[in-house]
């Protein structure tokens, strides 16, 4: 059975942006160069942008119904509503890990390994969306639902990082399945990594960076 949250979700799949850009903060070089699978190096020029009094950092290991997501931003909003914080005030860091990784990924692995299938995920006929349905809002989503997505997120400010770790255990060998070396998988799938995610060492390790850099855990699926 699904639930409301996740039909709405289903709805925000799109087979492009509104207006049909991601903003800047999604357009960045995502990760390490994907010509071969050595590991590195990695940005680390994301710590930079934790400014502010209110810090945060959004554990995702699971898709969790896109939740992580809705929460992250969220808890900006609400950053707003309760204390006025301004965009200059606070800082907010995702990381996708473990399973979760999978919604750092591109509409175009979505449609080829069926994710939507695995997580539940619907358009309104029913069907499994063929898109990331977390990353990008449809105008048809009903509110408050509409805008809690990944591109309104890195809008805002926040930062994505996503596990290498996760990447090559979850998302690799699903291409190595359709016949490519591991070598030519490694780098298709960083490939499909969303323009500004940020790859890191693992989930764990970029959790602790965002802690030092004073960002508060936060479970968030």
């Amino acid at each position: 059975m699904t639930t409301p949250r996740r039909d709405f979700l289903g709805l925000l799949g799109a087979a492009t942006l509104l207006g049909g850009h991601l903003p800047e903060a999604l357009s960045a070089t995502a990760g390490p160069s994907p010509s071969s699978p050595t590991r590195g190096p990695w940005d680390m020029t994301w710590r930079s942008r934790l400014v502010g009094a209110h810090r945060a950092v959004f554990d995702a290991p699971e898709v969790s119904e896109g939740d992580p997501v809705l929460r992250a931003v969220m808890w900006g909003r609400q950053m707003t509503e309760v204390f006025g914080t301004k965009p200059s005030g606070m800082s907010r860091v995702l990381v996708l890990r473990h399973n979760g990784i999978e919604l750092a990924m591109q509409d175009s692995y979505w449609a080829a390994f069926d994710a939507s299938t695995r997580h539940g995920f619907r358009d309104a006929a029913g069907a499994p969306l063929k898109v990331n349905p977390v990353r990008a809002a449809r105008a048809e989503v009903p509110e408050p639902f509409r805008d809690l997505t990944l591109e309104r997120f890195a809008a805002e400010g926040g930062v994505v990082l996503a596990c290498e770790v996760a990447l090559r255990v979850y998302v690799v060998p699903r291409y190595v399945a359709t016949g490519l070396s591991e070598a030519a998988a490694y780098a298709t799938a960083v490939r499909a990594l969303l323009p500004g995610v940020i790859l890191q060492p693992s989930g764990i390790f970029a959790l602790s960076v965002a802690q030092e850099a004073g960002a508060r855990f936060i479970p968030a699926s």
